[in-house]
């Protein structure tokens, strides 16, 4: 027996709403799984952004939880259809409840991804620091009557969910409110997108990976995009034929959400990666810098006069890590393999501080960023 015997009113753009929040959910929770395990098994860091991250993801999947019984009972169907199958009822009840949990989630999420960058700033730029603590009070405060203006749109406050009652309710003055908080919304995800990039993009380090970390970490832009999209769709709550419209609202909310757990949560897993991309950027380093050659001048120079096999050139990598002093400055440390050349090439360098990183695995020094000092970093 499939769903639509069980449940009548279940259909339009219902399922496949259904199947993009699943696999979407899936997806983000699976991340959310290796952030603790990073946490608890790899490094100490991050401990309040993942606290406030499983927190979002509560109120995320609740969200999803609601809005597939919402699903079921009529939401992303033709309101015709809800009231033939007798769902009418349900529909609103869940759905509203849906709508609760979502204005929770969404600046939840904000305030999450705002407290990982945060902790990689650290102290390094007090305006970015500034400014991303700005973004999560702000999407707390706006968000509190959306929260209650819920409740409050009928009276009774239970005429919400009784068709019988919905000429008492007046959804004008949450719909007008909700285009406000979905533009503030749209801009912050836009922002803390951005903001990963501008902390990479000075950095001297691989431009595979530079470019790579910062096209995933910009992928909240897509959040933001979404957030556009379902402020839009607000517009259906009033319109006559509301449960499938709403179902518009409900997809890009979804995606809203999702996305930016997902998003946030990929510099927090990346030590569990890192050998991958090392192994990338190596095989893209040997082909952009071809061997020594072992006959002829270069096989003069590369040997010695007891025989011994020519010295290839040592592979250099740069890694950037996390200074665990807070405030301290981060360092890009250059890391090679052991020859007699080395003490040559370290004269006139500081000795590297001890280092604590998001990315790092094992103890290795090597891992994700923390900006400080950049300006003066590319003086030298």
């Amino acid at each position: 027996m499939g769903l639509h015997e069980s449940f009548p009113a279940y259909g339009g753009r219902g399922p496949s709403d259904l199947r993009l929040g699943i696999a979407l959910g899936t997806v983000a929770t699976i991340f959310m799984v290796l952030r603790i395990y990073v946490r608890l098994r790899m490094n100490k860091f991050g401990t309040t952004a993942l606290i406030w991250s499983l927190v979002a993801w509560v109120f995320t999947t609740l969200t999803q939880i609601f809005g597939i019984i919402s699903v079921l009972h009529g939401l992303g169907n033709h309101i015709t259809i809800v009231q033939e199958a007798g769902e009418l009822h349900h529909f609103l009840l869940f759905t509203w409840i849906t709508v609760f949990f979502f204005n929770l989630a969404i600046p939840t999420g904000k305030v999450a991804v705002a407290a990982f960058l945060i902790e990689m700033n650290s102290q390094s730029n007090p305006k970015i620091r500034r400014s991303l603590i700005l973004v999560a009070a702000v999407n707390i405060i706006v968000n509190i009557p959306q929260v209650l203006l819920v409740w409050f749109q009928c009276s009774p406050p239970n005429a919400l969910w009784d068709p019988l009652l919905q000429s008492q309710c007046d959804h004008r003055k949450s719909v007008y409110y909700t285009y406000f908080v979905g533009a503030v919304a749209a801009i912050s995800d836009i922002y803390l997108a951005v903001i990963p990039i501008t902390m990479l993009v000075p950095l001297r380090i691989d431009k595979t990976l530079k470019w790579g970390l910062s096209f995933l970490m910009g992928c909240g832009v897509f959040a933001g995009a979404a957030a556009i999209v379902r402020t839009w769709a607000a517009k259906f709550i009033m319109s006559e034929d509301s449960s499938y419209g709403v179902g518009i609202l409900f997809r890009w909310g979804e995606v809203e959400e999702w996305i930016v757990l997902i998003t946030m949560s990929i510099p927090p897993v990346w030590p569990l990666f890192r050998p991958l991309t090392h192994h990338f950027i190596k095989s893209t380093a040997s082909r952009s810098h071809p061997q020594y050659k072992q006959d002829g001048y270069y096989g003069n120079y590369g040997s010695t006069t007891r025989g011994n096999p020519s010295i290839a050139p040592p592979i250099v990598t740069t890694t950037i890590s996390i200074s665990s002093q807070k405030g301290g400055p981060a360092s890009a440390t250059t890391v090679r393999p052991s020859s007699s050349a080395d003490s040559l090439s370290r004269c006139g360098e500081d000795e590297p501080e001890t280092t604590h990183t998001i990315l790092s695995h094992n103890g290795d020094p090597e891992g994700w960023v923390e900006m400080s000092h950049l300006k003066e970093q590319n003086r030298t």
